[in-house]
């Protein structure tokens, strides 16, 4: 998108976000002394005197509305929530000064149940037009628009894993046409990638093949780095830096400025104390009322997998928890009784490149496990797991204990969240057999997890389980 267009959507964006607020300022009058919701005293306001202020009280919406970067030409997020959670912390921030700008105004009184009306109408609303905007960027970006030509500066052996990702053009927006090499490097480009050239050659490629982007992935040298970023400068051409732990996946709050000297924190147990707490009763809840819910469907798949086979109805096996504490997992019995017994005629643990595997079609799986595989029915069980706390509603699956000994320093980052019946990879890439890509979507689950991302990640399991998509 052209500067330009990028200006002209953030104005627009910014005048319908005026409309919501007025209209939701307005709407809460109206609830509050027409409609009468939630009244305590019968008192009549005039409309007027809701009206006067209403100028500067969307005036302090837009201000931190841009403030939290909600006028951006990167709306934040790849899946939407984001846009909903941060434009929820603004719309709450702007009611907190709307909240204390009342009483500092004494000529009349404003109701506060009004306000909180007007403040539950914007934030409904006040995502939507981006939310609108987002999917219409993912779109067109998936039919190949909208794309930024970039070019990544790095040494080919340690980048290939990064212009892989680059790939995702729905998600990064980038139109990656090549890799430039630092002088002293060698030329071997990642498949499907050429070399465009040396670093020293930078300027005139940029210029050459219309690159918008150079992405720096490189240790240079800081004289090679200010060259680099001086010529991007001088032909307008934004540059980015990736550091070498983008694998971490940094998130805002890990960078802080001391003195001109730029840190990276990475905490990766930061979710702890009232979120935590919250978690909990919200998993001990849900789990308690599920299991009252979910119990004739229980028990209608007991008596099937009794009928349709030989054996117990549960199964339970030994899992890896957080902390890597072990904890039996039960679930509904899928498979032949012995079916750990023939796994080692299906998979060879010790030959694997990676300790991850998952087999296309099972001969182990009964007829009726298969339904229940498909449906996700064998994992209700487990919220008997939530319910005890070996487990929660939502976080990285967990792994049996032969696979997990396997893992190494960056896979065990997994274990460092309680384990869930769902997860970030369950709805994103439910079925993947790559564990690169469990590990990364299970670590950006936990930088990142709010309560609201776990509402997020529930909604999408309940349309992963209902579409089948990557059940087996």
């Amino acid at each position: 998108m052209s500067r330009r267009a990028s200006r002209s959507a953030a104005v627009l964006l910014a005048l319908v976000d005026a409309a919501i607020v007025a209209a939701a300022f307005v709407l809460g009058y109206f609830l509050r002394f027409q409609l009468l919701i939630g009244v305590v005293t019968p008192e009549m306001a005039p409309l007027r005197q809701y009206l006067e202020p209403l100028g500067l009280v969307v005036v302090v919406f837009l201000v931190v509305l841009r403030a939290r970067g909600l006028y951006d030409a990167q709306l934040p997020g790849a899946w939407g929530v984001e846009i909903v959670e941060r434009t929820l912390g603004a719309t709450t921030l702007s009611l907190v000064i709307v909240l204390a700008a009342t009483f500092f105004y004494r000529e009349s009184t404003y109701s506060r149940s009004a306000i909180i009306y007007a403040w539950a109408i914007a934030s409904v609303f006040l995502p939507l037009p981006r939310l609108l905007l987002a999917s219409r960027r993912r779109r067109r970006r998936r039919a190949g628009l909208d794309l930024e030509p970039a070019l990544v500066l790095g040494v080919p052996e340690s980048i290939r894993e990064l212009v892989s990702r680059l790939q995702d053009r729905e998600r990064f927006g980038l139109d990656v046409r090549g890799i430039v090499v630092p002088n002293e490097s060698a030329s071997a480009a990642p498949p499907g990638l050429e070399v465009l050239g040396r670093a020293s050659d930078l300027a005139a490629i940029v210029r050459e093949r219309g690159i918008r982007e150079v992405l720096i992935a490189c240790d240079l040298g800081k004289e090679d780095l200010l060259r680099a970023i001086a010529a991007c400068e001088a032909l307008e051409v934004e540059p980015r830096i990736v550091p070498a732990v983008y694998d971490l996946v940094v998130t805002e709050r890990d960078l802080t400025d001391e003195d001109g000297v730029p840190f990276i924190a990475i905490r990766e147990r930061r979710f702890e104390g009232t979120s935590l707490a919250l978690k909990r009763a919200f998993d001990v809840l849900s789990s308690l009322v599920l299991l009252v819910v979910t119990l004739p469907v229980l028990l209608a798949s007991i008596v099937a997998i009794r009928l349709g086979s030989e054996g117990p109805a549960f199964f339970s096996q030994t899992r890896v928890g957080e902390g890597g504490c072990l904890f039996r997992m039960w679930k509904l019995r899928s498979m032949v009784v012995d079916a750990e017994a023939k796994l080692a005629s299906l998979v060879d643990l010790d030959s694997l490149k990676e300790p991850v595997f998952k087999l296309e079609r099972d001969p182990r799986v009964t007829r009726v496990g298969a339904f229940l595989r498909r449906t996700s029915l064998d994992e209700l069980p487990q919220l008997w797991n939530v319910l005890k706390g070996d487990m929660s509603l939502v976080g990285p699956r967990p792994e049996e204990e032969k696979v997990a000994s396997r893992y190494d320093a960056h896979q065990r980052r997994r274990l460092k969240a309680k384990p869930g019946i769902t997860g970030l990879q369950q709805v994103v890439a439910r079925g993947s057999a790559s564990l690169d890509e469990r590990v990364r979507l299970d670590i950006l689950y936990m930088r990142r997890r709010t309560f609201l991302f776990d509402l997020w990640i529930l909604a999408r399991t309940v349309r992963a389980v209902l579409s089948g998509r990557g059940a087996r």
